[in-house]
């Protein structure tokens, strides 16, 4: 799947690129690993974005020793033969190895804006049974399959009643199914993946329930159609149900709707150590003591990883402190964690007092003056 050309907007103004670094931990069979990915994105002169380099290192825990290796290179592009040359890449290619095919193929991954190192064209010349092909099939897995993204875009969709995307996740599928909510409740889903359709939303009501009383989910064919592949369709209506009476979704509340999209991916989150859901702005429109109550019980329990952004500060009082970052005023350290922290110490209170005196290494807040706001009011009269 080509980059987003919104990626652009990651960019700092005046730079032309950014790095992103990836860190993982991955378990295939007896061997452990920790991989870093690092990929390097660029504004081209069209002010589109292309991918300018991509690293793969790791390093592997040895049992005998107990111990994990140095960290090593295994691959980096873009190929040349100079790289594809050097001895701890080589040990990767096989001995068919067409430099000329890699480069044109390269070329076409850069204009099409999609990586070298996962395209299947670039497998084909990789050798079977390495730790790279392990560690390349390993993250494609990861990415394919759990992880979740909850962008801004799609809370605008779901504050604005358009589309609310139902994301679910079980042993036998996983993805975003989008409700029509601006005209009706329609899904469209193939026959084939339907009954796992219905057994993820089985999942979401009994969870459900006892986040919102009363309120469960209900789905019902309307209708197939057979497409020219031979392939078929189920059209289906999704509702919400209160005391046995169907309600359009559209009438549902802002944070139900959310809690609902996402309720999915949580409960995997939940039981599967290896799925990671990432939220912006987990808090809009959620009432404050019930994603407290939520995020409690998530952060003592959660096998997966939950990553997100919120100001509400009821959660400051409800996750470990340690799981907790905040944000800075400092754009060359934009993130910290709070230190001298005792473990009586309220955090929200903690973070209000840093506002006022600034103890911290970083300023967390730029300072104003309610008597300039108000001078500021009164000049535009």
């Amino acid at each position: 799947m080509p980059l987003d050309d919104d990626l652009k907007n990651l960019i700092t103004y005046g730079e032309k690129n950014i790095e992103l670094l990836f860190k993982f931990y991955i378990e295939i069979e007896d061997k452990k690993y920790i991989v870093e990915y690092k990929i390097v994105i660029g504004k081209t002169e069209n002010n589109t974005i292309e991918i300018l380099n991509e690293t793969i290192k790791y390093s592997i825990f040895i049992e005998e020793d107990k111990r994990w290796k140095n960290t090593q290179t295994l691959i980096e592009t873009p190929f040349s033969e100079d790289i594809i040359k050097l001895k701890k890449y080589n040990k990767n290619f096989s001995n068919e190895i067409d430099l000329l095919k890699i480069l044109v193929i390269q070329g076409i991954s850069k204009k099409m804006r999609v990586s070298s190192i996962f395209s299947e064209e670039i497998k084909v010349f990789l050798k079977d049974n390495t730790d790279l092909i392990y560690i390349i099939e390993a993250l494609e897995y990861y990415g394919n399959l759990n992880l979740f993204i909850v962008s801004n875009k799609e809370i605008g969709m779901i504050t604005l009643n358009l589309l609310l995307p139902l994301k679910i996740k079980n042993l036998n599928s996983c993805g975003d199914l989008p409700i029509q909510i601006d005209k009706n409740e329609s899904i469209i889903v193939n026959q084939l993946i339907y009954p796992s359709v219905e057994n993820a939303i089985n999942e979401i009501n009994i969870v459900l329930k006892r986040i919102i009383p009363d309120l469960q989910l209900k789905i019902e064919e309307q209708r197939k159609e057979t497409l020219p592949d031979g392939n078929t369709n189920i059209i289906a209506d999704l509702r919400s149900v209160r005391e046995g009476k169907p309600i359009s979704l559209r009438y549902e509340s802002e944070g139900i709707k959310r809690i609902i999209s996402i309720l999915g991916v949580l409960i995997a989150g939940y039981n599967q150590p290896s799925v990671c859901l990432a939220i912006d702005e987990l808090d809009s429109g959620i009432f404050e003591y019930l994603l407290g109550e939520i995020l409690e019980v998530l952060s003592s329990e959660i096998k997966g990883q939950l990553i997100f952004t919120s100001h509400n500060l009821r959660i400051l009082e409800k996750i470990d402190k340690k799981n907790i970052v905040f944000s800075t005023t400092n754009p060359e350290n934009r993130y910290i964690r709070f230190k001298y922290i005792k473990p009586n110490n309220n955090l929200r209170d903690m973070y209000l007092r840093e506002l006022i005196i600034q103890e911290q290494a970083e300023q967390l807040y730029k300072e104003t003056k309610q008597s300039d706001i108000k001078r500021a009011f009164y000049k535009v009269r």
